[in-house]
């Protein structure tokens, strides 16, 4: 392959810089502005693309990377890689964009109050809720959302997981034979953990496997949570979520219209959840409901959409802004 001269090489090499800062990875979904042709020559591009292939080797000595043409600039693209000799080839085809995650805003994260508007099951407009910006509106932690989870998972494991030592399983305690003169070996008795159904040693005992957790932490894994949810624009506020019907196909029907949700959690301000909700959404696996006192983070990221009465609103506002008991 011919070499290019220095000029192109230099637009190339701004057109390689821009389209790797331009990348998102995820999983073999690669997200970048459309670039005709770009010259890696004096560009480490094992470091960057190190995660598309299977093997770490480095591609040394490429000197040409194709793309196929876009006619904009905005389109997503799903790249087939292939580790052929030089020439680097991706072939592009283009992706459905409905399908990718929604973005979240810039603004996402000041503190400051978001104006929701209140519907209900008929989609009347109920007016307008204004919701606290340090629950609803704080920075999204990745790191703060991975250890409440964490503790969570841990806390709720029940530890009930047991094995017999030599003291508790079955069996006799008489030495089996004569310490000496048998010619077999010394043993006094035959529930040692060499024996079969003899004990088992250094085995797991019932405990509890919950990890710590700071208070603090707790409240603002769900702060991050309910603001991720609202930044998404997948944060429903209903005046009431008692629906006119325990049917399940009314709210078949009414989740459907919804557009993307895929699992829906709907929380009510209640002590107890409304049995008609419950009756409508006990046979969908992709429906689940709660009462406002056991809204939790892990609950909250099992479901791409939350749907909350004010009530509940309010009463999650009233416990994060409760003073911590020390």
């Amino acid at each position: 392959m011919r070499r290019a001269t220095r000029n192109s090489i230099t637009n190339n090499m701004v057109a390689a810089k821009k389209l790797v800062n331009t990348m998102v990875f995820r999983s073999n979904v690669l997200r970048c502005s459309a670039v005709e042709k770009v010259n890696p020559d004096n560009f480490n591009l094992s470091r960057h693309f190190s995660t598309m292939f299977s093997s770490n080797r480095v591609l040394g000595g490429c000197q040409q990377l194709q793309l196929s043409s876009a006619a904009s600039a905005r389109k997503s693209w799903q790249f087939t890689w292939t580790m052929a000799q030089l020439p680097l080839q991706m072939h592009a085809r283009s992706l459905d964009t409905s399908t990718l995650a929604p973005t979240i805003a810039a603004t996402q994260g000041k503190l400051k109050e978001i104006m929701l508007k209140v519907t209900n099951f008929q989609n009347e407009e109920k007016g307008e809720v204004a919701l606290s910006g340090d629950i609803f509106d704080v920075p999204i932690r990745k790191d703060i959302i991975h250890r409440v989870v964490r503790w969570q998972l841990a806390k709720r494991r029940q530890g009930r997981h047991s094995t017999k030592t030599v003291s508790e399983v079955s069996g006799t305690g008489k030495k089996p034979h004569p310490q000496k003169g048998s010619g077999r070996a010394r043993h006094g008795t035959l529930r040692g953990p060499q024996f079969r159904h003899g004990a088992t040693m250094h085995g797991p005992k019932p405990r509890s496997h919950a990890i710590g957790l700071q208070k603090k932490v707790r409240r603002l894994g769900l702060k991050i949570a309910l603001s991720a949810r609202a930044a998404e624009n997948k944060l429903l506020l209903f005046d009431s979520v008692q629906p006119l019907s325990h049917k399940t196909r009314e709210m078949v029907k009414f989740i459907s219209g919804i557009g993307t949700c895929k699992k829906i959690l709907f929380v009510d301000g209640t002590e107890k959840v409304n049995k008609p909700l419950q009756l409508a959404t006990q046979n969908l696996h992709y429906a689940n409901v709660l009462p406002a006192k056991g809204l939790n983070v892990y609950s909250v990221l099992l479901h791409d959409t939350l749907v909350m009465t004010v009530d509940a609103v309010r009463y999650v506002e009233g416990r994060l802004h409760t003073p911590i008991s020390r």
